[in-house]
């Protein structure tokens, strides 16, 4: 890859971004179906995964380091939220995301982890080192 910065950056950001969302209030939220909210926390950890795990080697060990991170990641929020007034935390987000991360190992090993050359040498014509 050769924008291997840029990805790892914004993969960061991304993180960020998750963060800052699931722990500032919304009044919007709370008007949301219950199954979308977990559908949200199964997408979103669905879209870490196959982001991180795209960034990496595919051997068993870094699919299992970037699980176990990415539902540490999630216990964390939960965690966090259970600190505000305006926000709880709950068992079944923490499911959907768990569920999420799954799913996108099981997507990583069905050929997305290639998707950061794909981008690279077909939208931005790069050529792969």
């Amino acid at each position: 890859m050769r924008l291997r910065k840029l990805w790892w950056t914004l993969g960061v950001l991304m993180v960020a971004g998750v963060l800052a969302i699931c722990l500032v209030p919304v009044n919007m939220h709370s008007a949301l179906p219950a199954y979308n909210d977990k559908f949200m926390h199964a997408v979103t950890f669905v879209l870490l995964a196959v982001w991180f795990g795209g960034l990496q080697r595919a051997t068993l060990n870094k699919r299992l380091l970037l699980a176990a991170l990415l539902l540490s990641f999630g216990v964390f929020i939960e965690i966090l939220q259970s600190f505000t007034v305006y926000r709880s935390a709950e068992l079944a987000d923490f499911v959907a995301d768990a569920g999420g991360v799954f799913l996108g190992l099981v997507l990583l090993q069905l050929g997305f982890s290639r998707w950061p050359l794909f981008i690279e040498t077909r939208v931005f014509r790069l050529a792969p080192r």
